[in-house]
């Protein structure tokens, strides 16, 4: 007796028209509304979807070829339902998943039909026409139209995996397998770029980010009060103004409200509608207690509409003004029609502070919710430790299977919040309702009266960063700080993705003379070396402390090969170390136009008695060894604490250059101990004397190239 073989359980049944595009058991609660039926011509991704700051992309068919349209809708249901066997993931490693994410199922639709008008224009209507050799002519296509090797990765895997997904098709194509999944990709791709990855990204210039840094931490700190208090104000008069019935009452009092400015010859509140000014109608509702219809009566009757044009005034709120900026009160009055754009600016200050200080991904910054950041219970000793950030990470978190997860996991490590970090949390809390995210769309949105769902998106925060900078400068020059201007960045927009590598660039470098950079980078040096975070290192270093670890390396590099130029060209160097670190440095590496792996990082840093430091407080350099490093004390540190560096020291080094700079600061006390009174004179000349000192030591037992270093 024959017996009938096992049904294929990979294999997936023919939908009907009135199918749910997402299975059930994939929908997100939230969006569970939004589910598509399978003959729709629009699939909306949303369902599939839990990240708060995920863009919520569609499936739109009517810009597939009509010809390949329906093979090519029964595939994406098919994608989406399915999953792709395990003996084809197999030897496949972590290029193919058994489903995409949430984000990669749109896009590789959206490369399934730039397959479909390929073929559509060459007069081939299926799937089925996709032979070996036409499957080799369209990775030719891809190998020389791609923008990118990534992208032509991407389309050319998008193929690969349509033809996987073929085999679970309740109406297989029958299209070919691609010659590149069988005989290799390489020949199918433009040459490889140089560059790539975090390290790759360009840092926000310290002149940018130091005005930057300043101006976030001024709204949270000291306007915070004000913008909240003048948000609250503006919602309970528009309030008043939408439910005010007309009454005797409300008219009186608005005409009183009227005849006083006209009595005073003062401008009327005006607002701008579409770029026009007008009256301020709800404005004068919530101020007087009089219906909109009653001011749309009044502004009709006496021409209210051409004087508010013709003399257009504030909207000034009844509010004490308690915020300062450069010691002055920064406004005379707040006013109703700012109210909104100061809290969408206080918005975007507190995700520059929160974004910057932790180093978290931009994504994991707009997932924080109300709550995440409790005050820290006293410890044994009775003193408070750091505060943690509890929170979603969501880049590389996989289910059981290595597929992506939408909604990201809770860190194992949190994440250590210093004090501006705090703050900021703080007055987003005051923002969101409890529990719900601190970027909470919804709660951020503060002219529109529509509900949402999930956070602000990342391309939307952009826009909103650079608002903030045109309206911090406008403030700096209204306020007589041009010093105080945020100047463009180099290397172009300031984005999101930028502050996570400049955090990690700047502490590893340290750069000296910007107060507001150079406090921060000494709290977030505390804070990464707390049992936590020491913790986290020794576990996985997956976070910030691998980028710190790149910008590191590539920074001690690039002191060793400043020290090999300086003494090849004549230069002379002294400190206990000299010899020591000129051997050093010339058996360092040059890494420019490379990028480092944070792996081979950590092992290059770990070279006890190898690693140039540059200490540009201290003006000297330090070939670090544990053993004889005053800094450390009685911990043997893994690198120098350069905010400590103690005169003496045996790892000290110093070139021509930093006894002409020793000099220049030492001039620079000087004159300011002219115009200090005693004992404080005394000490800043005293200081200024030490430091003529190390230069002159420097002269006298500098060595050159003219003595053998051995």
């Amino acid at each position: 007796m024959t017996t009938a073989p096992e049904p294929d359980a990979f294999r997936l049944p023919l939908p009907t028209p009135t199918t749910p595009v997402v299975p059930p058991h994939r929908v997100s609660a939230q969006h569970a509304h939004l589910n598509a039926r399978y003959a729709e011509p629009t699939w909306p991704m949303a369902p599939l979807i839990e990240n708060p700051s995920q863009p919520r992309k569609s499936i739109f068919w009517d810009r597939c070829p009509q010809a390949l349209r329906e093979e090519l809708r029964l595939m994406a249901w098919t994608l989406i339902n399915g999953e792709l066997r395990r003996i084809f993931l197999k030897n496949r490693g972590v290029t193919m998943r058994s489903r995409p994410s949430a984000n990669e199922t749109p896009a590789t639709v959206i490369r399934w039909t730039q397959l479909a008008k390929w073929l559509d224009e060459r007069g081939l209507p299926a799937l089925a026409d996709c032979t070996r050799p036409v499957l080799h002519e369209y990775g030719l296509f891809v190998r020389d139209t791609a923008a990118s090797r990534q992208m032509a990765v991407k389309a050319l895997t998008a193929v690969t995996r349509l033809w996987a997904y073929d085999s679970l098709s309740a109406r297989p194509t029958g299209i070919a397998r691609p010659p590149w999944d069988e005989h290799g990709v390489d020949n199918y791709l433009p040459a490889a770029a140089d560059g790539g990855g975090e390290n790759a990204r360009e840092p926000l210039s310290e002149e940018t980010m130091s005005p930057l840094l300043t101006w976030a931490m001024r709204m949270i700190d000291e306007l915070a009060d004000d913008i909240l208090a003048a948000w609250a104000e503006t919602c309970r008069l528009r309030g008043i103004a939408a439910r005010a019935p007309s009454t005797p009452e409300g008219r009186t009092a608005l005409d009183a409200y009227l005849d006083a400015m006209f009595a005073a010859g003062s401008p009327l509140p005006a607002s701008r509608n579409n770029g026009t000014g007008c009256l301020a109608s709800t404005y004068l509702a919530g101020v007087t207690g009089a219906s909109l219809n009653q001011v749309t009566v009044r502004t009709a009757q006496r021409g209210l509409t051409r004087i508010a044009a013709e003399r257009p005034g504030p909207c000034p709120l009844t509010l004490p003004v308690t915020g300062q900026i450069a010691g002055a009160p920064w406004r005379t009055a707040l006013d109703f029609n700012e109210a909104p754009l100061l809290m969408r600016h206080l918005g975007t200050a507190a995700f520059i502070v929160c974004a910057y200080l932790t180093g978290m991904r931009p994504q994991e910054t707009l997932g924080m919710r109300a709550g995440c950041c409790p005050d820290p219970e006293p410890g044994a000793d009775g003193h408070a430790g750091h505060h943690l950030i509890r929170s979603h990470h969501y880049k590389t978190v996989t289910d059981e299977d290595g597929n992506h997860l939408s909604g990201g996991a809770e860190r194992d490590v949190p994440w250590v919040a210093i004090t501006p970090v705090v703050r900021a949390i703080r007055v987003l809390e005051r923002i969101v309702p409890d529990g719900h995210l601190l970027f909470d769309l919804d709660s951020h949105q503060f002219r529109s009266t529509r509900p949402y769902t999930g956070s602000l998106k990342a391309s939307a925060m952009r826009v909103r960063i650079e608002d903030f900078v045109a309206w911090a400068n406008a403030e700096a020059a209204a306020q007589g700080l041009p010093e105080e201007t945020i100047p463009p960045d180099p290397h172009g927009a300031i984005g999101t993705t930028r502050f996570r590598r400049s955090l990690a660039w700047h502490i590893a470098r340290r750069p000296g003379g910007l107060v507001a950079l150079a406090i921060q980078y000494g709290h977030m040096r505390t804070a990464l070396a707390t049992e936590v975070s020491e913790g986290y290192a020794s576990r996985s270093r997956s976070g910030i402390h691998r980028l710190i670890d790149v910008e590191t390396a590539l920074s001690v590099a690039e002191t060793a090969a400043e020290l090999r130029d300086h003494f090849d060209v004549g230069g002379g160097v002294s400190g206990p170390a000299a010899r020591h670190a000129l051997l050093r440095a010339a058996r360092t590496p040059r890494f420019e136009g490379r990028e480092i792996k944070a792996n081979f990082a950590r092992k290059f840093l770990a070279r006890d008695g190898a690693v140039l430091y540059d200490n540009p407080h201290a003006l000297l350099l330090c070939l670090y060894k544990r053993d004889r490093a005053l800094c450390a004390n009685s911990t043997l540190r893994e690198a120098p604490a350069l905010d400590r560096c103690v005169p003496g020291c045996g790892n000290s080094v110093r070139t021509d250059d930093h006894a002409a700079q020793l000099r220049e600061r030492a001039d620079l006390l000087d004159k300011k101990a002219v115009h200090t009174p005693q004992p404080v004179g005394d000490r800043i000349r005293a200081n200024a004397t030490r430091l003529r000192s190390y230069a002159d030591e420097h002269d006298r037992t500098r060595i050159t190239r003219q003595e053998s270093p051995a």
